[in-house]
């Protein structure tokens, strides 16, 4: 989940800050400080600020709290300032239908507000290079309802929809060998499978990858 260059060096990603309360915006500011591969280049009240595009960031982290727009016209006006950017949620709902809605609308991550300052960066770092994030804990709520549909669509044997499960509620490779009796080599098989036919390159972005293509409830 650490974006380095070829030679190991930690690369810098540059965040633009999408949040409306100016204490927010400051204990951001500290939070992220403590990474120095992080830079917040800038910070705007609105998605629709004509400063965005000029702040070329990397990332873009939006609160999705307390937005004037509904999220789907935010996340377009990221989209239409900075196309080559990410977008990650930050928002502090649990509920998994507030999840499914944020990554249905094409946020690239959805971080809720007690991840760790060290959790944080390494999620911006993640989706900074392509992968997608969803907090395990929502996600595996999710993926508990429902997730039959996956086999039909994707093609993931029984064995698999099982892991996903698992995957998604933040277990080891190790945890998941011990939960279904597999050796710890049969799972990360498994894994690697699964990565395959649903075409990400990370373990967070099984369960995106499931929420918004409409694979649970």
């Amino acid at each position: 989940m650490i974006s380095r260059s070829p030679l190991g060096v930690r690369k810098t990603v540059r965040v633009a800050l999408i949040e409306r309360a100016q204490l927010i915006v400051n204990a951001l500011r500290h939070v992220l400080a403590i990474d120095e591969t992080i830079e917040i280049v800038a910070d705007f009240g609105e998605p629709s600020d004509p400063g965005l595009s000029d702040a070329r960031p990397d990332v873009v982290l939006i609160d999705v709290d307390d937005l004037s727009v509904p999220i789907e016209e935010a996340f377009a006006a990221c989209e239409r300032a900075v196309p080559k950017s990410r977008i990650a949620a930050l928002s502090a709902q649990m509920r998994p239908r507030v999840m499914q809605r944020v990554l249905a609308a094409n946020a690239d991550a959805y971080i809720t507000k007690d991840t760790s300052p060290a959790m944080l960066a390494e999620i911006l770092h993640a989706v900074s290079v392509g992968d997608s994030y969803a907090d395990p804990r929502i996600a595996g709520q999710l993926l508990r309802r429902r997730v039959t549909r996956s086999q039909d669509v994707y093609d993931l044997s029984g064995r698999e929809t099982e892991i996903v499960r698992l995957i998604a509620e933040g277990l080891s490779n190790r945890d998941i060998g011990t939960r279904l009796a597999l050796s710890e080599k049969t799972v990360k098989n498994h894994v690697s499978h699964i990565l395959a036919k649903l075409k990400v390159s990370a373990r967070s972005g099984v369960a995106v990858y499931a929420v918004r293509k409409g694979l649970v409830n």
